[in-house]
């Protein structure tokens, strides 16, 4: 199955495409060991270069409140402990790709991460080893690709048997042609051009089948045309919004015959004011601590179905 770098490449249309189940489970990291110890991203230094400080306490006291909106919105969440010496592990969108049963058939997989820092590589093994328990097959990598980071730039497109791959400083475009592949899955590839939003998971946040949250200028031109082309209930998001509040790194809970619910970082009121015209149930939530990282709501949990 080929990788897709532009509209003039799409042989599918959306609808053509097998159903996936809905992402209604999510594990969770808990944030014991949280803080900024290095910086990997612009996010985790201040104006002055230096790192930025963490409040240890608050940051225990918001990602409890993401947990619980989490649950209260209707999704499944198991929390798995913290990783000594890892500060990182709360993120755990990153160490890993799962590819439900509805994709390659049962077992679901579990493709480790090739993490691009080495200070997070020490993550993989654990989050491996924790789909090995639920009887997932882990499936390594077994090409040349030098960087892969799981569904920070994985992201499955809602309801359908599709994959959107961001390319840039976190995933190498060799790792989506072998996953494309492998499990004969079209995969479309994103390039990204912001620093800033340095993960796919930074600059879009698939909704539901027709619309996304997405920062135009993250993308090059091919990038914003298959954005447009395969969700046509786009929302844009102003660059302010996705690099200062992290708007993109929002997560739907799927709700059955309904528009998902959205978690969103709190104060991004373009972005809330644009979902809630759509009919989007908004509910945001402080995740402060967590932005002096880079990372929000989608970072923080990894979903998969109850199907998978």
């Amino acid at each position: 199955m080929p990788t897709y770098r532009e509209t003039s490449e799409l042989d599918f249309r959306l609808e053509e495409l097998p159903r996936l189940p809905p992402f209604d489970r999510a594990l969770l990291a808990d944030p014991r060991d949280f803080d900024v110890e290095y910086a990997i991203n612009p996010h985790m230094l201040d104006e002055h270069g230096e790192l930025r400080r963490v409040d240890r306490v608050e940051a225990r006291r918001q990602w409890e409140t993401v947990r619980r909106t989490l649950e209260a919105a209707g999704l499944a969440v198991e929390v798995e402990g913290p990783l000594d010496g890892h500060p990182d592990f709360v993120f755990c969108a990153n160490p890993g790709l799962p590819i439900p049963a509805a994709v390659a058939g049962a077992p679901p997989r579990w493709v480790p991460a090739r993490m691009a820092s080495e200070m997070r590589s020490g993550e993989v093994e654990r989050w491996a080893e924790r789909a090995r328990r639920r009887g997932w097959r882990v499936e390594p990598l077994e090409g040349n690709a030098e960087r892969f980071e799981g569904t920070g730039d994985g992201l499955w497109h809602p309801g359908r048997r599709l994959l959107w791959g961001g390319v840039g400083p976190r995933s190498s475009r060799e790792a989506w042609e072998e996953l494309a592949a492998r499990y004969e899955l079209p995969i479309v590839t994103l390039e990204l051009a912001d620093p800033a939003l340095y993960h796919l998971d930074t600059c879009l946040a698939p909704l539901d089948e027709e619309g996304c949250l997405w920062a135009p200028e993250a993308f090059d031109e091919a990038g914003q045309g298959l954005v447009r082309a395969l969700f046509p209930g786009a929302i844009e998001v102003s660059g302010a919004e996705a690099r200062e509040r992290l708007a993109c790194n929002a997560f739907p809970v799927p709700r059955p015959g309904a528009r998902p619910a959205v978690v969103i970082q709190a104060g991004a009121e373009e972005a809330r004011a644009a979902l809630a015209e759509r009919g989007y149930e908004v509910l945001e939530v402080e995740t402060g601590e967590f932005l002096k990282s880079g990372g929000s709501v989608f970072c923080m949990k990894l979903a998969y179905p109850s199907e998978a």
